[in-house]
């Protein structure tokens, strides 16, 4: 690892079996560009990849390899020469690949053939970054200049052979922007809103803060009104994209490292095929919400 990037970590699809230990499932913010990378150079689709944030890393690699980067619009070069994102690329021992920078949005996957090899601890090598917990030889942390990083043994004796495939047009990426609209299905707690409180909330075009992070997007908009001046809820389990209101009445969406259990009222869930979309913003960017039923569009 010549240079990490801003923030970079090893991350995978998430550790379903530490729930009953108060262990956030966590796991990559946007499945959609992960599934898409492994899928490219052929590997499983838990196997773990490189969350990048923002800034890319800068890697010298010592053996040969096959790779792939997807996510938002990007550029990426091996040895200062430009290759295309969403294909796999083949990267000879010696050469240098960069992720210059990300273009529009927040996130990139990158993944090798093999999958990077890091602890299994819950059944995930995701990385949780509050916890210390697990990536990077089981640190807990982001990637650091000077790392070394190992993948899984190849499963193809002629790497060269998986290089040059490209996504494919029929399955199309996300319609990542920097406004977005985002499909929902209705929250279990009608009753400590009031009687338009959801109707307000799709009317409503919401612009993320900057205290936002993996656990949580809180955005800032017009506040959503409760029937009930004091409340107290029983602790529900809590999932990736419940919209939770607190006091303020602020939505914050549960994102990637979210709690296991919520107590503030749920107005509304995303659709899981939209979360992408929502996990490439930064802050100052939109979005709106629209029912489930609606066609998803880009734009807000």
């Amino acid at each position: 690892m010549l240079h990490p990037g801003l923030f970079t970590t090893l991350q995978d699809l998430g550790r379903q079996e530490g729930r009953k230990y108060g262990v956030p499932p966590g796991g990559v913010m946007d499945r959609f560009a992960h599934l898409a990378a492994n899928s490219l150079v052929t590997n499983r689709p838990e196997a773990a990849t490189l969350e990048i944030t923002m800034q890319g890393p800068e890697l010298l690699f010592l053996e040969k390899a096959v790779v792939a980067v997807t996510g938002v619009e990007l550029e990426i070069t091996v040895d200062d020469r430009p290759l295309p994102a969403w294909a796999a690329l083949f990267v000879r021992a010696g050469q240098v690949l960069s992720v210059k920078r990300l273009v529009k949005g927040a996130r990139a996957y990158l993944a090798v053939h093999g999958g990077f090899a890091a602890p299994v601890i819950m059944g995930s090598r995701a990385t949780y970054i509050k916890s210390s917990l697990s990536g990077y030889k089981g640190l807990g942390r982001a990637l650091r200049t000077g790392d070394r990083l190992a993948s899984g043994p190849a499963s193809v004796s002629h790497l060269a052979s998986l290089a040059g495939k490209q996504w494919p047009p029929q399955r199309p990426i996300p319609a990542y922007s920097q406004s977005v609209s985002v499909r929902v299905i209705g929250g279990p707690f009608e009753e400590y809103f009031v009687e338009d409180a959801f109707e307000a909330f799709l009317a409503t075009k919401y612009r993320l803060d900057s205290s936002s992070d993996r656990m949580g997007f809180r955005l800032n908009g017009s506040p959503l009104k409760f029937s009930l001046p004091e409340f107290e809820l029983a602790s529900y389990g809590a999932v990736f994209g419940t919209v939770q209101v607190p006091p303020n009445g602020q939505p914050i969406v549960l994102m990637a490292d979210h709690q296991v259990t919520g107590g503030y009222p749920v107005i509304a869930v995303v659709q899981e095929d939209d979360l992408s979309l929502l996990a490439q913003l930064l802050p100052g960017d939109t979005v709106r919400f629209c029912r489930s039923e609606d066609s998803n569009s880009q734009g807000g």
